[in-house]
Formats: C-alpha cells, structure tokens, sequence
C-alpha cells in the first residue's frame, strides 16, 4: 500500500469532513449541543472538553481532570486588545457570557496551554484536545488550520515520515503539505498518530517533493507501505474505543 493509498484508505473508512476528523465529529457535536441548550452545566462540559472517558483519555486520573476544570473556571483570557477577561464569568453557563473570541486556533491552544499544561497528569496530547473541544463550541469556532499540532503518536509518525528527530510541538501545515496535499491539520495529525507504526517502519516513503494530494490520486508514490499493518492500525484504535466504551 502505498501513501496515497494509506491516506485514501483512512478517508473511505474514517469519511471526509474537513475541517474535522469524522471520527471526533458525533462527540464534538454532542457537547456543542449541550452547551448550546444548557442542559449541562459549564464545568461538566469543561470536563468532557479536557477528558473523553470513551477514548485514549480513559486512564487521565481524576485529580488531573478537576484541577483542569478549576484551573479553566478561574482562568483569564488577555486578548489582542491586552484586555484581561474571564474565561467563565461569574454565575454563567457560557464562556464569556457567550461572547468569547479567539484570534486563531494557536491563540486558543496557548491559552489552554498555559491554564492547564503544568497540571500533574495533562499532557500535550491532553491540552491539544480540550483546545479542539473548545474550540468547536464557541460561538466563533476555531480549528486548527496553518499549523499540526504533534504530540505522543503524532510526533513519532511525523519523525518518521520527515526523518527529522527536531520538530517543535507544533509545525507549519506546509511542512506537511508535499505529503498530505489539501488535507486539514486536524486530518494531518490524526493520520500521524493512527498510523505511526506504518510509517516508522516505511522510511522510505518520506522522500520529499512528491505530491500526495487527494486530487493527484492515484497512486503517486512508488514505495509500498504494508497494507495488512494499516488495518491492524486504523482498527486496533476503533476497536480499543468501542470496548472502553462498554
């Protein structure tokens, strides 16, 4: 199998919807839902924004998650304006008042980053996904678009396919783009992760300046990525979600 067809088989299975990963569409969508109605109240849907129990945050311990609820409750946000304002205002059941507007995805990240990034337990996988959560329900959503957010799986596989060691937690989406063509950062990183084992073991296949963009296809790419360790990558996840979530 080669990269293009790895990247196309992960769109037949996964569906496509850019800007978001199908797979985080149905959860994402249930929490703005809740959000918007009030059915719940802010700090449980800060809590399914830092920790998703049915998926690969199962094992956050619960300590790590309260301290992250509380730490956001209380946090403030300093926008362009260097205007100091509070992330959950007093007595509301919305960020802001509802009002609440971040410049970009990298404004929003560097805000969760620095409310909850020191907190024993939550890492930068954990700080990447409660922004992406956030970042869905606001009133003016943000998503991550020029630049891949790499942490845990996603730094390996990035590593692998760019053969570079040195990659900072977050990297241009062009870096990417001679592999990955028009296809979001959301679908970049989640591509990274899922099939990090694939390519570290399929080094060949990093050899820039060869497109990989969707409306290339087919077939691209000479080297051959194994396809039976695909399926076992892209189901091994599927499978551990659906049982955590029994």
């Amino acid at each position: 199998m080669t990269l293009n067809e790895l990247i196309h088989f992960y769109l037949f299975n996964c569906g496509n919807a850019n800007p978001l990963c199908p797979s985080m569409i149905e959860e994402m969508n249930l929490i703005k839902t809740s959000y918007n109605n009030g059915s719940r109240s802010i700090d449980d849907i800060l809590r399914e924004c830092v920790c998703n129990r049915h998926g690969h945050q199962y094992c956050i311990p619960n300590s790590a998650v309260n301290s992250a609820v509380i730490a956001l409750m209380k946090s403030k946000y300093i926008g362009k304006h260097h205007k100091s304002v509070p992330f959950i205002k007093s007595g509301s059941s919305k960020i802001n008042g509802g009002n609440m507007s971040f410049s970009d995805f990298e404004d929003l990240h560097d805000f969760v980053r620095y409310a909850i990034g020191s907190i024993n337990g939550i890492g930068p996988l954990t700080v990447y996904d409660t922004a992406k959560r956030i970042g869905h329900i606001l009133t003016y959503p943000v998503y991550p678009q020029e630049y891949v957010y790499l942490s845990a799986g996603a730094m390996d596989g990035a590593q692998a396919l760019l053969g570079c060691s040195k990659l900072k937690f977050r990297e241009p989406i062009e870096k990417f783009q001679p592999y990955f063509g028009t296809l979001s950062s959301i679908f970049v990183e989640d591509i990274l992760c899922i099939f990090k084992d694939v390519l570290k073991t399929n080094t060949k296949n990093t050899t820039p300046g060869k497109s990989a963009c969707i409306q290339a296809w087919p077939y691209l790419y000479s080297d051959v990525i194994d396809s039976n360790k695909v399926k076992k990558c892209l189901f091994r996840k599927w499978d551990e979600k659906n049982v955590k979530s029994i």
